[in-house]
């Protein structure tokens, strides 16, 4: 769909074919513009004034024009244009094309049309008197406060400046880029009663690849109030973004590409900022790290079942189906396809931590799968608060007060994965410690070449002990802290985001916990050249490209790095 009308451009801002179609020429000209803006931006201390609304304009519009129709692959095949034609439409795997993969959104006429009949509703109540809260009155506490019509432009502009204190340094793009996705879809319900404007310009910075600076803390009380003031100011050209991987003012950066700082409307700086679509798009995130994470973990478990010489007996996936767990038996499962080939002889019980691989590892997955089936949920939510509704069920029109910032069910979810995979780690620890036991494995001392005088492989399970004891830390649930905040107006909060945080922290922590556990695993090849199933060999093989054997001691801090990065990269489940 083509815009109806260009937006207008920055002073003294051009206009390229080659920049429109990215590559080299887009960025030069985007320094060119840089240079001059920051010249003028850095150098002159703006005023904070408000700008009158453009709905109290008649037939003021803005309307960006169509960016990143030039958006190609690596391989300089174009990407497909997803069209967006219904608010819930989208689903995990359009969010990740669109996120991760970078593929360009267009915005169906008839669902931009929807949008602003709804919001044309929302000022007919407006102008007939009716109160909506950060509207016609303050927020939080001073919610009780009315503000005076000549004054509500200018709040909406002051809702998105006066909220970001946040610290630190930037969220992964993703994460925002993400969160940009969900705040557009929530918009094309309509219920949130922004204008069509303000969906086309996030859509055309989406396709743009705007990367606003969102410190990653702290993460505000009732919702996302704090990071979203620092993602969403930088559409009215206050805040940073990251060009180039360089930090530049906003309004340079939208002057960069032509476009004027954003003039939010009625209740459109409120929107922007009332909602939950930051834990979302982190988790969407960590769930895509946590799943080959656990299968890395499932073939570490198998390896070192067949280098102790434990029974596979354990791997039946008819034990599985005797305790009525579908997960379990699909970890059992992996693990035979891992093992065929592999001994089946009755040997004597192994400990523990080797016979419940299935059992962990199965309750794990079902966690994983119990927060993906969240997020399928979460990425059609509309959050914001209060909505916009239309008279349906008997209810009348109106403004209608909203919890949906409060994302508990994901916060539930997120912490409960949190201790999953600690317990996960806490698995592969015990492993690890069977390993080294000489009495069990039947291998070296400390999988030491020359026991005694050579440490082995002792000091790495030491390493994996503390990760252990730091993971059963950030295991503590987020979800269950509350505080008071605006004078006991927002007094509990789900803390979602915290939540997310801790878990990729301690996601971190368990890609360590294996590549110490993958080291040791080596080394104990190295000592037992027995034959092994053919998964398992071509595992061992991968370790010994990037790992010699210890036949004495040295540094291993670089090899624990590699061996990490061989497990974030996946190649071991090829």
């Amino acid at each position: 769909m083509r815009p109806r009308e260009p937006l207008r451009r920055a002073p003294g801002a051009r206009r390229s074919r080659a920049a429109d179609r990215g590559g080299a020429a887009r960025r030069a000209r985007r320094r060119r513009c840089r240079a001059r803006a920051g010249t003028r931006a850095q150098r002159r201390a703006d005023p904070l004034l408000a700008p009158r609304s453009r709905d109290l304009r008649r037939g003021a519009r803005r309307t960006p024009r169509r960016a990143c129709r030039g958006a190609r692959r690596r391989d300089g095949s174009p990407l497909p244009v997803i069209r967006i034609d219904s608010h819930d439409a989208l689903d995990l795997s359009l969010y990740r094309r669109i996120v991760r993969d970078g593929e360009p959104v267009e915005l169906a006429s008839t669902l931009l049309g929807q949008v602003d009949e709804r919001r044309a509703a929302m000022l007919r109540a407006l102008e007939a008197g009716t109160p909506a809260y950060g509207v016609t009155t303050g927020l939080g506490y001073m919610s009780k406060r009315e503000i005076p019509p000549t004054d509500r432009p200018a709040l909406q502009r002051s809702i998105l400046l006066g909220r970001s204190v946040g610290v630190g340094e930037p969220l992964p793009h993703e994460v925002v880029r993400g969160a940009m996705l969900l705040r557009l879809t929530g918009f094309l319900s309509g219920d949130a009663g922004v204008s069509s404007d303000l969906c086309r310009l996030l859509a055309e910075l989406l396709n743009d690849g705007w990367k606003p600076y969102v410190p990653s803390g702290p993460h505000g009380a009732a919702g996302e109030v704090i990071p979203l003031s620092h993602l969403f100011q930088t559409l009215v050209g206050e805040g940073f973004v990251l060009e180039d991987g360089e930090r530049m003012l906003a309004r340079d950066a939208l002057a960069a590409r032509g476009l004027e700082p954003y003039e939010p409307g009625l209740k459109e700086g409120l929107a922007l900022v009332n909602g939950a679509p930051l834990a979302p798009a982190l988790a969407v995130q960590l769930v895509d790290r946590a799943r080959p994470l656990l299968e890395q973990a499932t073939l570490s478990a198998a390896l070192a079942t067949a280098l102790v010489g434990a029974s596979a007996r354990t791997f039946s996936p008819r034990i599985g189906r005797l305790k009525r767990d579908p997960h379990q038996v699909a970890v059992q499962e992996r693990l035979l396809e891992l093992f065929r080939g592999g001994e089946w002889e009755d040997r004597p019980q192994a400990p523990v931590s080797l016979r419940v691989v299935p059992q962990v590892h199965g309750a794990v997955l079902d966690v994983l799968d119990g927060v993906e089936r969240q997020l399928e949920q979460e990425v059609r939510a509309v959050t914001d608060s209060p909505l916009y509704l239309l008279a349906a069920d008997g209810e009348p029109e109106g403004f209608y007060p909203s919890g949906n910032f409060h994302s508990q069910a994901l916060a539930f979810g997120l912490d409960a994965l949190a201790i999953a995979f600690a317990q996960l780690a806490n698995l592969a620890e015990k492993r690890l410690h069977r390993l080294l036991d000489a009495r069990f494995s039947g291998l070296p001392e400390q999988l030491a070449a020359e026991p005694g005088r050579h440490t082995g492989a002792s000091v790495l399970h030491k390493g994996v002990v503390a990760l252990c004891v730091e993971n059963r830390m950030l295991a503590l649930p987020a979800s269950v802290n509350v505080s008071d905040t605006s004078a006991g107006q927002e007094d509990f909060q789900a803390f979602a985001f915290l939540g997310a945080e801790k878990l990729r922290r301690l996601l971190d922590n368990v890609e360590l916990v294996l590549a110490y556990e993958l080291l040791a695993l080596r080394q104990a090849r190295h000592l037992r050249d027995a034959p092994l199933p053919a998964p398992l060999e071509r595992a061992c093989d991968e370790l010994a490209e990037l790992v010699s054997p210890l036949l004495e001691d040295r540094p291993l801090g670089p090899e624990v790095e590699r061996v990490r990065d061989l497990v974030r990269s996946g190649r071991l489940l090829a």
